[in-house]
């Protein structure tokens, strides 16, 4: 008999485990017993008996391991109808959901589930109300707690699903296919790792070993030795390029609804549950942007909200605007707030929209783009936009970045109510320290940065018994650095430098060139740097474009150099005007990783990030539309790189495709919509790709001409004898072309 698995205890029974005795009995449950599909029987006297009160259980659903989607589970009761629970996509080992009332007690539970329920289940009865509470609050934390460890064993390839396990394959450059499952794929990925499929003479974990024995058995001696075929199945090198872009519909058909992840289909809602609303922070659309219907004139009683199509909460106008850039001509927002909707227009989070020249299909579409999180094209002709529960208060200030010492105006919208009370908080996130002062109506206020490095600024106001918050991120960076001091990308004072790496042959490096800002001395070395760093550096430059004098570049790639100087990632910079500390300044907001003022002139470090650059020049914003191509550009490319690399491209994730358009050309093509990436990889030098292996002569015989029957030989061995799905790579092999 299979024993079930000990289900992980409730949050909800640790909580109550810290009660003390008077308020315990409020949180009294009892763990039910299945067998088979059987609920054994059960009763509630010891609870009635010892607190005099009949409870009115909730029961809760807990599963043992992780259930498939789709999964229902019925209940047979002793008084009533059966029970039928869907239960939610994803419900992973130690999650639960609740049953609905229950009439009577249970007697049965069955669902499609293969094997005996109490392998899948565990079954409780809260009876007290605090039992209750405690597992609607303590809900989340299971989910995450045991989305945690889902999270964390994806780093292992037989855990691994969905996207992870793309991620996995493109380590190897080995793409998912179209409609492959979790299960095939992960088969690939391993076999790609490393082919182990069982072949002649070949022990457990040594199958080139084998496959390599029986060969030179077969062969015989070659120019005096007996072992003389070599088998390489060590994967080449990769160095790596990443280009992520975003997949978007041309058109929604009518009746059809698409949401912020791009699932399309009927019947979709947007994640979040509407909280506290007033329409007293609702603001209103700007006319500029968009056309807005009349409000309706029908009578409204006394105190009840009228509804106005150009109020709506601050998402939802965020995201107007967003749209108004996608169109040449304003769309008509034809319905706002209106408290008496069945949608998210009754608390001003959606819309209904229009236009006299794009037709509905394409504006639900670009509706999807604009940001809101659930479109649907509804069969009147009108284009419902949905935004996600937000703030209700949005903060506003000149910039986001503030140098230390400096003062910035920070204010919120809506106006407040009368009566209402607003505290402002910062919230330091690392090194970063600042202070807000309120004026005396608690806005505007004033913040003032006092250490460089990232905060989050809030504004909380309390209306009655309820409160609305807005937030804000702000930087905080120095203006200038003291000699011998240096900085770290987040703030941190004298930071270690980043950990150096493998150094990359020259012509993965960038040539940087911008003379009309930069003096890079004779020296040609002073142009060569890592793409990280190059990227940082033309940051720099955009910083001080407008300030007289010229950057000058000390040091850059030194091809002898141990360390970040060996690999272009150090650079020594100087300024003809600006001086040492300010220009460490300026390098620290450029985003290097470790910047220090040394000896009169300046050390930008840069953490190593992937080496290639991946582009698609006609991309706009990143954003593709399906059914689409467009081509992609790598740097280095091909014919610069030669024979020191083979370029693969891969992506993942399924909504794009890569395609070749010719002998040098490739594009990425809309499948569907969704987020994906697109990756180019370089296999350093003729080593064997992640499903090859190659045969080649030993070292010793380099230079030896194979004899054609014995090359014959070999070639009709290997057709014989090598694993399924691998690739033999036979060029290094003399006597005939590979």
């Amino acid at each position: 008999m299979t024993t079930a698995p000990a289900p992980p205890r409730l949050a909800a029974g640790d909580m109550a485990g810290r009660l003390t005795l008077p308020f315990a009995r409020g949180a009294d449950h009892l763990p039910l017993v299945i067998a088979g599909q059987t609920v054994q029987p059960y009763s509630f006297a010891a609870h009635q008996g010892q607190f005099g009160v009949k409870p009115e259980p909730l029961y809760v659903l807990q599963a043992r391991k992780q259930v498939p989607p789709g999964t229902t589970a019925t209940f047979r009761t002793t008084n009533g109808p059966e029970v039928v629970v869907p239960l939610p996509d994803g419900l992973l080992p130690g999650t639960s959901a609740a049953l609905p009332a229950v009439p009577g007690m249970l007697e049965t539970i069955t669902s499609a589930l293969p094997g005996r329920q109490e392998e899948w289940w565990q079954l409780t009865a809260l009876l007290g109300t605090m039992a209750k509470l405690f597992w609607a609050i303590g809900w989340e934390r299971d989910h995450l707690r045991h989305q945690l460890a889902r999270t964390v064993t994806q780093r292992a390839l037989d855990e691994s699903r969905g996207s992870s396990l793309d991620l996995h394959g493109a380590g190897l450059a080995v793409v998912r296919g179209s409609g492959e499952s979790d299960d095939a794929y992960r088969r690939r990925v391993s076999l790609a790792r490393r082919w182990t499929l069982p072949t002649p003479a070949a022990t457990p974990g040594h199958t080139v070993a084998g496959l390599a024995a029986a060969l030179n058995a077969a062969v015989g001696p070659i120019g005096g030795f007996d072992d003389p075929l070599v088998l390489d199945d060590v994967n080449g090198e990769l160095l790596r390029g990443l280009l992520t872009l975003r997949v978007v519909p041309a058109q929604v058909v009518p009746g059809h609804s698409i949401d912020a992840a791009g699932r399309t289909g009927v019947g979709l809602t947007t994640p979040g549950e509407e909280g506290y609303f007033d329409p007293l922070f609702l603001v209103a659309l700007d006319p500029a942007v968009v056309d807005i219907a009349h409000a309706p004139g029908f009578f409204v009683p006394a105190g009840e909200a009228r509804p106005d199509p150009k109020l709506v909460q601050p998402t939802v106008a965020a995201a107007i605007g967003h749209l108004a850039d996608l169109l040449t001509e304003r769309a008509r927002v034809t319905s706002g707030f209106d408290p008496g909707a069945e949608d998210a227009r009754a608390t001003g989070r959606a819309v209904l929209l229009t236009h006299p020249t794009v037709e509905p299909a394409r504006l639900a579409a670009l509706a999807h783009r604009a940001g809101f999180d659930l479109v649907t094209h509804r069969t009147d002709g009108q284009v419902y936009a949905e935004c996600a529960p937000g703030e209700l208060l949005t903060m506003h200030s000149p910039k986001c970045s503030v140098p230390v010492g400096q003062p910035l105006t920070l204010t919120v919208s809506p106006a407040l109510p009368e009566g209402s009370q607003l505290h402002w908080y910062v919230v330091h996130c690392g090194p970063g320290r600042g202070r807000v002062t309120p004026t005396a109506g608690g806005t505007p206020a004033t913040f003032t940065g006092q250490q460089a490095g990232r905060v989050v600024v809030i504004a909380e106001l309390r209306h009655g018994p309820h409160t609305v918050t807005a937030s804000r991120e702000l930087v905080v960076y120095p203006e200038t650095l003291p000699e011998d001091k240096s900085i770290g990308a987040d703030g941190t004072l004298n930071p270690p430098p980043p950990r150096p790496g493998k150094p990359l042959d020259p012509v993965f490096l960038t040539h940087h060139d911008d003379p009309a800002h930069v003096d890079y001395g004779t020296d040609p070395n002073h142009h060569r740097m890592r793409r990280e760093a190059a990227v940082r550096l033309d940051a720099l430059i955009a910083l001080i474009k407008d300030e007289p004098g010229r950057l000058v570049v000390h040091q850059a790639y030194e091809p002898t150099g141990t360390g970040l100087v060996g690999e272009g990632r150090a650079l020594r910079l100087g300024h003809t005007a600006l001086a040492t500390g300010q220009l460490a300044a300026r390098a620290h907001r450029a985003g290097f990783s470790r910047v220090g003022a040394e000896g009169g002139q300046v050390s930008a470090l840069q953490e190593q990030e992937l080496p290639l650059t991946v582009t698609a020049p006609d991309l706009s914003g990143g954003v593709l539309e399906v059914g689409t191509s467009v081509g992609l550009t790598v740097a280095p490319a091909q014919a610069d790189v030669g024979e020191l690399g083979v370029l693969v491209w891969s992506t993942g994730d399924g909504a794009a495709s890569v395609q070749s358009t010719g002998p040098t050309e490739v594009s990425v093509h809309g499948e569907r919509p969704g987020r994906a990436w697109v990756q180019a990889s370089y296999r350093l030098g003729r080593s064997p790709a992640a499903h090859q292996v190659e045969v080649r002569l030993r070292p010793e015989l380099a230079h030896h001409a194979l004899e054609p029957e014995k090359r014959e030989l070999i070639m009709n061995l290997l057709s014989a004898l090598h694993p399924l799905g691998v690739e033999v790579v036979t060029r290094k092999l003399t006597g005939g072309s590979p």
